[in-house]
């Protein structure tokens, strides 16, 4: 055992030095992200680091063959300045560096701020043990006297400490600490050792720290950290199949050649199929072989069985086997309404928990002024309680695509507005969309977010009461817009003519900013210095110009638009659906316009450009295994799956071709536990599916909202857990069910967004 926990610590230790962009203090910051296209860009509480090169002072970096009694968790005497381990994080006001002076870590602190966590120093990168006794030791001091708070504490989810020392005193001469501990709790592969030096003194001053070390004192009852559950190598869609889907199962590590269809009920075998020869796939670092039985349709629940004892979660083959996956995907919208009640009346006992009273009701200043403005309503964006143009647009964009190009209608979802004869998506959508039209300014340009100046804790969204904050009009959260509301006004042309007519006057005041303001922009949307919520930068806006002029050239046919469009337009533009490239929506609707004939070149260049990416995409599908064409999984992974089914369900209506329909449906599957790590990535559907995401109702009331679909592998993982408990697994393997995990268990209202567009492709095509 005492191996084994050996190997597992010296493993985290080596991670002391990694790069650790989410930094929270002692309440929850979020997750929200840093991958191009996939969630928040830069992360939101993006910090000044300390150089990432390798520590030579970090325990991992000792040779221990065994741990034992006496050996140094951690171990800093700071002599080398280059080389600190440990970093910052900052809210609140506080304003401080970090730096290696005279053989000691100089906290150089500007402005305190005003709560403890606002100038935080601390460290990532180990790991601790329940049963296991610990003596911390350090020196402090500083230039006046003072109170600080030192803890060693969970990295996620509440952030309570398993050790606390919060009125802790330091001199203006070395001060020594010390503290004997045992952990109590379970054993934790990634925890945080933070100072916190906020609050306490209102001027400038420094911290010094020096001679920091933990040392095991007991480990002889100590409890191993539990390995990850190994993952079912055989992979199907457990939610299941239509009969006339196409059907697949991928072995991951073959030794069988043929496989069986086993019937729950009765236990028989109902189908035999042949597994075709093992094939490299590059994202899972292994070999893997597929099994096709489209041509078995018959309805029951079943099982997939081979002779080496291999057996699959189970599936159900019925005509309505999607109908209560895509209600959920849906109302994972309905349930991130903020500004209204939410309530279980109509959509039943499951979401129960997950009720709330009206919340962010208050008005929200503009930053940098004292002027009040109401922007209630929206969806909260991920599982934090901000909101956020550029991905709303996003959002509400691939809802009304999916009635546009889908077809689905139907008006008994059970949202407050169902059965007043429109389409429960384009309600639900029109919610996003009334919040989308009061973050407009007089002058037509559109702020870029409303959040408070920090993340708030792992609480339900009424209980976030800090002051609301509208900030500055971005470029791209304008564009982004522009585009939105031209599309609103022809889908809702035919519902709400007064409605549709406000956003196409909304629509052309904001494309009139862009043109009086878009080329001059050249930095994006960052955030102000005292606000660590999700920023979304992008600092190239040609591509949400493109969308905008595309959008209001279909809706309204003025030419000058699309001039605007061609200009715009180059073939090194990004195929994009996500938040920040965008280009792919102009061309889709463009294309699947009656006006596209205006400009057969234009045209046909486009359509060329379509059908040529996702003839190679579905070469490359069918080739690396489990229909995936990645072998690098950004964060926010299974957006760009959804997004890639889009673009081929887009080729599909060009073309025709069902093998571009049936790469659409593959991405369903993937979602739904066709993949390597045996998960379905939508929570409440599938035998072993995602049950803690990060998402604080689901944190909050310890069990998942139903029907959100989390981030999924990610190839970087970026939070101090997934680091560690990931740390050399494939991109397509690295995922882990955890709440803490906000790399890789986040959920998104724009993650939901394009897999509903997906999931009724297939649900709703004959």
């Amino acid at each position: 055992m005492k191996k084994l926990v050996a190997m597992l610590l010296t493993m985290s230790m080596l991670l002391a030095v990694a790069s650790c962009n989410n930094v929270p203090g002692t309440t929850d910051p979020s997750s929200e992200s840093s991958a191009d296209n996939t969630t928040k860009g830069t992360t939101p509480e993006e910090t000044d680091e300390t150089s990432e090169s390798k520590d030579p002072n970090a325990p991992g970096n000792r040779e221990t063959d065994e741990l034992f009694n006496g050996a140094y968790a951690l171990d800093y005497v700071f002599d080398d300045p280059e080389n600190l381990g440990w970093h910052t994080y900052s809210e609140s006001g506080g304003k401080f560096m970090l730096v290696g002076e005279d053989g000691a870590l100089v906290a150089k602190i500007e402005d305190p701020g005003v709560v403890t966590h606002a100038c935080q120093v601390f460290h990532d990168g180990f790991a601790m043990y329940q049963n296991a006794e610990y003596q911390v030791d350090f020196d402090i001091w500083s230039d006046v006297e003072r109170d600080f708070e030192w803890r060693i504490q969970l990295n996620g989810g509440d952030y309570h400490a398993y050790y606390l020392e919060d009125r802790a005193h330091m001199g203006t001469e070395p001060t020594h600490i010390t503290a004997v501990f045992t952990m109590y709790e379970p054993s934790d592969p990634a925890p945080r050792f933070a100072f916190n030096l906020g609050k306490q003194v209102g001027k400038a001053h420094n911290v010094y720290i020096d001679n920091l070390t933990m040392v095991v004192k007991n480990m002889d009852n100590a409890v191993e950290i539990e390995p990850l559950d190994p993952a079912n190598p055989v992979s199907v869609n457990q939610v299941g199949y239509r009969p006339s889907d196409p059907k697949s199962v991928f072995i991951d590590k073959p030794t069988d050649t043929t496989f069986d269809i086993v019937d729950v009920k009765t236990g028989k075998v109902v189908y035999t199929g042949e597994l075709s020869e093992p094939a490299t796939c590059r994202g899972a670092q292994s070999k893997v072989s597929e099994g096709v039985f489209t041509d078995f349709k018959e309805p029951g629940t079943y099982v997939i069985k081979t002779a080496s004892g291999l057996e699959s979660y189970q599936f159900t083959i019925a005509k309505d086997v999607y109908n209560d996956a895509l209600r959920a995907s849906v109302l994972m919208l309905y349930t991130q309404r903020c500004g209204c009640e939410v309530t279980d009346k109509k959509i039943g006992e499951e979401y129960k928990d997950f009720v709330h009273p009206a919340c962010h009701t208050g008005e929200a200043k503009i930053y940098g002024t004292d002027k009040m403005i109401d922007v209630s309503g929206g969806w909260h964006d991920a599982g934090d309680y901000g909101r956020y143009v550029a991905p709303g647009a996003k959002a509400a964009a691939d809802l009304l695509m999916t009635y546009t190009d889908t077809g689905y209608k139907s008006d008994k979802l059970g949202i407050p507005e169902s059965g007043n004869g429109v389409p429960d998506i384009l309600d639900e959508a029109r919610y996003e969309l009334d919040w989308l039209l009061k973050m407009q300014d007089e002058n037509g340009g559109v702020y870029h977010k409303v959040t408070c100046a920090n993340f708030p804790g792992e609480v339900m969204p009424e209980e976030e009461t800090e002051q609301l904050l509208v900030l500055p009009v971005s470029t791209t959260a304008t564009g982004d817009f522009a585009a939105v509301m031209a599309m609103a006004s022809r889908v809702y042309k035919s519902f709400d003519k007064k409605f549709a007519a406000t956003c196409l006057e909304a629509a052309e005041k904001a494309y009139a900013y862009m043109e009086a303001n878009a080329a001059d922009d050249k930095e994006g949307f960052l955030n102000p210095d005292d606000v660590a919520t999700g920023e979304y930068p992008d600092a190239n806006n040609k591509d949400e110009f493109f969308w905008a002029a595309a959008e209001l050239f279909v809706t309204t046919g003025e030419q000058k638009y699309l001039d605007k469009a061609k200009e715009l337009y180059s073939k090194s533009m990004s195929m994009g659906l996500g938040w920040a490239d965008m280009g792919l929506y102009g061309i889709h609707s463009y294309l699947l316009s009656d006006k596209a004939s205006k400009d057969a070149e234009f045209k046909d260049a486009l359509e060329s450009r379509v059908l040529d990416e996702v003839k190679t995409a579905c070469f490359a599908a069918k080739r690396e295994g489990y229909y995936n064409t990645m072998a690098q999984f950004p964060w926010g992974s299974n957006m760009t799956i959804s997004n890639n089914g889009i673009l081929y369900y887009l080729a599909y209506k060009l073309s025709g071709e069902k093998d571009y329909r049936d790469l659409t449906y593959y991405q369903v599957d993937y979602i739904l536990g066709m993949n390597v790590t045996g998960y379905s990535f939508l929570t409440g559907f599938g035998e072993h599916s995602a049950e803690h995401p990060h998402h604080r109702p689901s944190q909050n009331k310890g069990h998942a909202v139903p029907g959100m679909v989390v981030g999924g592998p990610n190839s970087k993982p970026e939070d101090p857990y997934a680091i560690s408990v990931l740390y050399g697994v494939p991109g397509a393997r690295a995922y882990v069910d955890n709440d803490t995990a906000y790399s890789i268990n986040e959920v998104a209202i724009y993650w939901n967004s394009p897999f509903i567009y997906i999931l009724a492709a297939k649900a709703q095509n004959k």
